[in-house]
């Protein structure tokens, strides 16, 4: 039987109530990540008296939860007063951070006291000449592990997650290790996107296709402890649609800008410019043409030999191609390797049931 909490985000979903948003705080970040997707424009950031405005907003429309990023979210100079105003409006409060700042016991005991939710904290290596590379900040990796520390010490939830890179991909089970030691799990993701604005130059970092075949194939479950690869997007749910977008969440950029999710990036209003959210969510033809189209994206995505291995975002697939539906080259060969791996599974012992991730 489903849950009380799985029923809630089966219906949410199906009715495209929006339970959670993601403000982009700030594009200001103390690392120079080179595979970063963010693309500032140069327009002048909301100022916090316009954040505080947005959260209000954001509030009446009834979202639960907030998650507060960048950008690197603490770098804002008033994070600490914009994440007190989303617990004042009493919803709950999620941070995504590259852990930087919280290698400082005192930042860690301000955040602790606004009890948040959660925070996901990127880890990028297990050693600092990898991690720091990648971020380009020497002392980084130092800095980040004792962030993780700092949080878990503190009794707060922290997830760690680390995009896989032609730097790091040798390095995988050493990062686990490193998240075990903390008793955390840390979520890899094999799929490194172009630029918000199209620039496909992080391409270049993204793992090899040689790598990526063996990661899903011989080393996932191994790597994960035992469980299955994932089948579905992570926020995909009952009801017909490839995910979330513009349906179980949304995206505010820096600029106050709403958009259908963090990588489907169409611009459906300014949140400074209209007077409630319920006066678009219902009305908007860019959110009713997303929405059409993540379920059309099923649809097809059901059709294709790989069909139900597939974790296919339309906004990397626009972004990366120009066209929402269409297959890019990462989805595919994840595809393909996910398949092969429960086809093994099978010939090895058909009867086995593992635990999907």
């Amino acid at each position: 039987m489903t849950d009380p909490y799985r029923r809630l985000l089966n219906y949410a979903f199906a009715q495209a109530i929006p339970l959670n948003c993601q403000i982009e705080i700030t594009y200001r970040c103390n690392h120079l990540c080179s595979f970063c997707y963010n693309s500032p424009t140069g327009q002048r950031e909301m100022s916090t008296p316009q954040i505080f405005e947005a959260l209000s907003k954001i509030q009446e429309f009834g979202v639960l939860y907030v998650t507060l990023t960048g950008g690197e979210a603490m770098c804002h100079r008033d994070f600490f007063a914009i994440a007190a105003e989303v617990r004042r409006l009493n919803m709950a409060l999620r941070v995504y951070t590259n852990g930087y700042l919280l290698a400082d016991k005192k930042t860690v005991a301000r955040l602790r006291a606004l009890d948040p939710l959660e925070v996901e904290v990127s880890i990028h290596g297990s050693r600092p000449e990898t991690h720091d590379a990648l971020t380009r900040i020497q002392g980084a990796f130092v800095k980040t592990v004792q962030a993780i520390g700092n949080l878990v010490e503190a009794g707060i939830k922290v997830n760690l997650k680390c995009p896989i890179t032609q730097l790091n991909q040798n390095e995988l089970f050493e990062i686990r290790d490193l998240g075990e030691r903390f008793g955390l799990r840390v979520n890899f993701d094999a799929v490194i996107t172009p630029k918000d604005d199209g620039d496909q130059g992080p391409l270049a970092l993204r793992a090899n296709e040689e790598f990526i075949r063996k990661y899903w194939v011989e080393w996932y479950s191994e790597l994960h402890r035992g469980k299955l690869p994932p089948r579905q997007n992570h926020c995909a749910s009952e009801g017909g649609a490839n995910c979330g977008t513009g349906r179980s969440g949304f995206t505010v950029d820096p600029y106050g800008n709403i958009l259908p999710c963090v990588a489907f990036r169409r611009k459906i209003a300014n949140i400074l410019e209209i007077e409630s959210l319920d006066s678009i969510w219902r009305t908007s033809p860019v959110l009713q043409e997303v929405r059409d189209l993540s379920v059309e994206a099923r649809t097809q995505l059901d059709k294709h030999p790989n069909g139900p291995y597939f974790t296919f975002c339309l906004g990397v697939a626009e972004n990366q191609t120009g066209n929402p539906l269409a297959v890019y080259p990462q989805a595919e060969i994840n595809a393909q390797a996910v398949r092969r791996h429960y086809e093994l599974l099978q010939i090895k012992d058909p009867g086995v049931r593992a635990k999907s991730a």
